[in-house]
């Protein structure tokens, strides 16, 4: 059904606005060219190679690729014939002329005239260079900072004796990866290195990499050094709910400006300067308009929202019957 939509949407939008150019006993589509499909219905109805070809030139590219070869051009001739066989009978039962169908094309049409306009007045100004990228760039370069990050070796468990006795053992020399690793195994370990395809990697974290409550936990962490286990049990309330957590500092690094040649800064920064730009000839376009049309607005003749009073009911047991 999906395949049927756009095409199906297109024929009914040219039926419902100029129903003189197509119907099913007209010859409003020349049948000149190479055939490819045909049936009866109130007449001959013929689709040929050229305006199949001339179809699958209008869709967006990355539908075009779904008839390139023969088999794709196949489908497409199929789906013209059977969209235009219903489009036959939507026709017999005057569904060009359904109010409901009409409003709807209507809308339609309208958005894309809005569409069409706004590329016109908006989209094609929107002109922008090296210069102004980089600029932004200049600007806003604190946006664009990798904070100063850790990589830890953590086990995090909700239960504290067994938090207690964990750490027991990691100071009688156990590995604290090893120990992650058998914790994992039994599905122990929650929050922080819980990661189980490297049980204890928490991977490089910053400071605000974790919720209100754990501050306690990034203190020590980055004031550890480099391959300093903790001298103890950490616990932690997040959301009500308590954490013992334990650590190796494994790796450290500074924070760094990201470059502008950087691919996902340089993403980032386009987007938001034609953003920008964009918003701001849009804001540009509608002032004019606005000025040129002289538009007036009278706020002061909206209703104001009003709350119902409710209704006073009285019960019959508080009605005093005239006598």
């Amino acid at each position: 059904m999906k395949k049927y939509s756009s095409i199906s949407i297109l024929l009914l939008t040219i039926l419902a606005i100029h129903p003189f150019l197509y119907s099913c006993g007209d010859k409003a589509i020349s049948a000149d060219g190479t055939v490819i499909a045909e049936f009866e219905w109130e007449g001959k109805q013929r689709i040929t190679l050229e305006e199949m070809m001339q179809e699958i030139s209008e869709l967006p590219e990355y539908k075009q690729r779904q008839y390139q070869d023969k088999e794709g051009l196949e489908e497409y001739m199929t789906l013209m014939a059977e969209s235009r066989l219903i489009l036959c009978l939507a026709k017999d039962q005057n569904l060009n002329e359904d109010p409901e169908i009409l409003k709807k094309v209507k809308d339609y049409l309208h958005e894309l005239m809005i569409e069409k306009l706004t590329e016109q007045e908006v989209d094609q100004k929107l002109t922008l260079s090296e210069e102004h990228y980089q600029a932004y760039y200049d600007v806003n370069m604190e946006e664009y900072v990798r904070p100063e990050q850790v990589r830890l070796l953590c086990i995090t468990l909700q239960d504290k004796e067994r938090a207690d006795e964990v750490f027991a053992e990691i100071q009688a020399g156990k590995d604290i990866a090893v120990s992650a690793q058998e914790l994992s195994d039994r599905g122990e370990l929650v929050g922080p290195g819980a990661n189980p395809a490297a049980p204890g990697d928490t991977d490089y974290i910053s400071r605000n990499s974790y919720p209100t409550g754990t501050e306690p936990f990034m203190d020590a962490a980055f004031n550890a050094e480099i391959g300093e286990i903790h001298s103890s049990v950490i616990e932690v309330e997040v959301q009500g709910q308590k954490y013992y957590m334990m650590f190796r500092k494994d790796e450290a690094r500074d924070a760094f400006q990201r470059p502008f040649s950087e691919e996902g800064v340089r993403k980032d920064v386009i987007r938001k300067v034609e953003r920008e730009k964009r918003n701001e000839l849009m804001d540009n376009w509608i002032t004019f308009l606005r000025q040129k049309a002289e538009v007036k607005t009278f706020i002061d003749r909206i209703p104001e929202d009003e709350t119902p009073e409710e209704s006073e009911e009285t019960s019959p047991e508080e009605t005093n019957p005239e006598e």
